[in-house]
């Protein structure tokens, strides 16, 4: 048996928690031209149930800057100035940018990863992996997915579009796509939850057709935990925004709420989509015949038995 040490059995979670300690340093610390003391003063002010942002006294302020607030919400250059400024400034780079991450993100995979293919010499003996309810939710779920990344991307990306019906379209659909994506976020977290095994299983084959088998490698826990983590902060960021209709009795009061909420929201798909494409590459595009099996529910014994064995040992009855 092999034996590995403590640091190299576990060096995934390392590699990405300095990597995010790396990332959140370099942004709010480097990057970011937000006031980092204000947004964790009003992050402090939510959670008394305070969301109007003016974290200073409203009487301290002269009565001009008194009339400012309540027309305009709090004078306040923070949450993500540079986020708006990026709208305007330089959405020409963004997609250059999203591209040459994805090529190196790409190249990276194909380096280390390869392309596995199971040797198959008895393609009728397969196995029913995926249940009809789990391949609705995965096969509901991607495609949910791709078209909330595109329709976001056209909102960033507005002056590129230049506006107009489509662009109008995108944006209304992106509303209401994402609500209906929250419920299956939901399904997705329960079903894929894979770590699940000091819970009670009266019946294996009720339980295969709703949990997802198999075990979780290392990787492939941390983005399912991504999943599920920057996942929560889309759906709550989103319906909040959803939710919130500011009239002119209310904008000022609002608005930065809503400032933060994209702030989070964009954040929010930014690292998700990382850990999305290293899911979509492990499982469909570096292991050859997935998506089909996918479709049909069913893998050969032969692919299980070689790339998926962990499978096999789930009572399949």
């Amino acid at each position: 048996m092999e034996n590995k040490s403590f640091l190299n059995e576990y060096k995934a979670y390392f590699i990405i928690g300095f990597l995010f300690i790396l990332l959140t340093y370099w942004y709010f610390f480097l990057a970011s031209i937000a006031n980092i003391d204000y947004v964790y003063q009003f992050i402090m002010q939510i959670l008394q149930g305070n969301i109007n942002g003016q974290v200073v006294a409203f009487e301290s302020l002269s009565r001009h800057e008194q009339m400012e607030v309540t027309l305009f919400g709090p004078n306040y250059s923070a949450i993500a100035p540079e986020f708006i400024r990026a709208f305007e400034e330089r959405q020409e780079l963004l997609p250059i940018v999203f591209i040459v991450e994805f090529f190196l993100f790409l190249s990276m995979f194909i380096i280390t990863k390869g392309r596995k293919q199971a040797k198959i010499t008895k393609a009728e003996d397969t196995v029913e992996v995926y249940s009809i309810f789990q391949r609705f939710v995965l096969l509901i779920n991607i495609i949910i997915m791709i078209y909330l990344f595109i329709t976001g991307f056209s909102i960033t990306f507005g002056n590129i579009t230049n506006g107009g019906e489509l662009a109008r379209f995108m944006r209304a659909s992106h509303e209401m796509i994402g609500l209906s994506w929250i419920p299956i976020w939901f399904i997705m977290t329960i079903i894929a939850f894979k770590d699940h095994k000091y819970f009670i299983r009266p019946s294996a084959k009720i339980w295969n057709k709703i949990f997802l088998r198999g075990k979780y490698k290392h990787m492939d826990r941390i983005n399912y935990y991504m999943y599920v983590a920057f996942g929560f902060l889309l759906v709550l960021s989103g319906f909040i925004l959803w939710n919130m209709f500011p009239d002119s009795s209310t904008y000022a009061q609002t608005i930065q709420l809503k400032r933060l909420m994209i702030f989070v929201h964009f954040m929010g798909s930014a690292i998700i989509s990382f850990f999305v494409f290293e899911t979509v590459y492990s499982y469909v595009v570096s292991v050859k015949g997935y998506i089909p099996g996918l479709i049909k529910g069913r893998l050969a014994k032969e692919y299980l038995e070689q790339l998926r064995p962990d499978v096999l040992e789930e009572d399949l009855a």
